[in-house]
Order: C-alpha cells, then sequence, then structure tokens
C-alpha cells in the first residue's frame, strides 16, 4: 500500500505502488502517477473569456468537465486561448500541502463575483520559471488533464513569455 495516498477518482486509500511512481487503485481500479496525488483537483484548461472588472479580471476556463469553470483573479496577464493550470475546488494549494500548511480552493465571491478555482502562478505548484502572481501559460497539454510534476517542464523567462504571446506570462513547453 502507498502510504498516505488516497485515489482522487473514488477517495479510497486502497492505493498499491506498482513500479516507481506509478499506482493503481485496488477499489476502482484507476491507474495513478505520483503528479495525480500532487496534483488532486489541478487541471490543465483553456481560457475561454477572460472580461476586465477593473483591478480584476471574470475569466471562463474549460477544464474538461463540460460548462467552462467561471474564476476571479488579479493576475495583470491572461488572454483568452491561453492553456493554463486550475486549481478547482478541492484542490489545496501550494501543489502538495496538507490541510495544516494549504488552504483548501472552496467557492468564494471576489469583488462580488462568483469565483470557483484559481489560476496557479509556478510557486503555487512548486515549479522553478515564473514569479508568484505570473499565471503559468502552457504551450501544451491535454485539457482537463493533470499538470505534470516538477522537471517535466521548461520554463521561459518572463521576457521570452511576452515575445511568444504578446504579454508577460510564466511560458512552459511540457514536451522539453
Amino acid at each position: 500500500m502507498a502510504d498516505g495516498k488516497k485515489c482522487p477518482d473514488c477517495g479510497t486509500d486502497t492505493i498499491m505502488e506498482m513500479e516507481e511512481g506509478e499506482y493503481m487503485c485496488e477499489d476502482c481500479g484507476v491507474e495513478l502517477k505520483e503528479a495525480d496525488f500532487k496534483f488532486a483537483n489541478y487541471k490543465i484548461g483553456l481560457v475561454k473569456e477572460v472580461e476586465d472588472k477593473g483591478k480584476l479580471k471574470v475569466c471562463k476556463v474549460d477544464v474538461g468537465s463540460g460548462d467552462p469553470v467561471q474564476i476571479v483573479t488579479n493576475a495583470k496577464y491572461l488572454e483568452v486561448d491561453w492553456k493554463v493550470v486550475v486549481a478547482t475546488e478541492g484542490a489545496m494549494v501550494p501543489a502538495g500541502a496538507d490541510a495544516e500548511s494549504g488552504t483548501l480552493v472552496a467557492k468564494a465571491n471576489v469583488g462580488g463575483t462568483p469565483s470557483f478555482g484559481m489560476l496557479c502562478d509556478c510557486p503555487m505548484l512548486g515549479w522553478k520559471g515564473g514569479a508568484a502572481g505570473q499565471v503559468v501559460k502552457l504551450d501544451d497539454g491535454e485539457i482537463g488533464k493533470t499538470p505534470p510534476l516538477k522537471g517535466q517542464h521548461e520554463s521561459r523567462t518572463a521576457a521570452a513569455a511576452m515575445q511568444v504571446s504578446g504579454g508577460a506570462g510564466a511560458q512552459l513547453n511540457l514536451n522539453d
């Protein structure tokens, strides 16, 4: 059994380690990787809409679960069609934190507008290469899937991200 790990699909703790970094839930049969535990309730999303509300932005993000999720953010740079990492309701931030050291993401009213998640920056994910408050912009990754573990991406400088996207952001390529 994999100590302290719970299945993100069924919630049980009957996790069996198959190979190093690969697991299987004995109850529901789902195959899991280490990232599935660290990034439980984190999803790769695609920004569908962005509306400026002064210092805040209200955006709709497709996280692969049907209707887009509404998220209110104070991120300065965010554009439609960006692939981002979303901490959805039930995620613990920063990624991998426990209930004592982290904060549980829940529905909140931000500036009087309902928000159902958070857009992630590199420090929230435990990744290098981006500043706090700077939304992670991914080059690739499947919508609705769990983001990769640290070390499975290459970060670029904010200046390079500005050249690529026309705005600031931590630009990451998951294939490198």
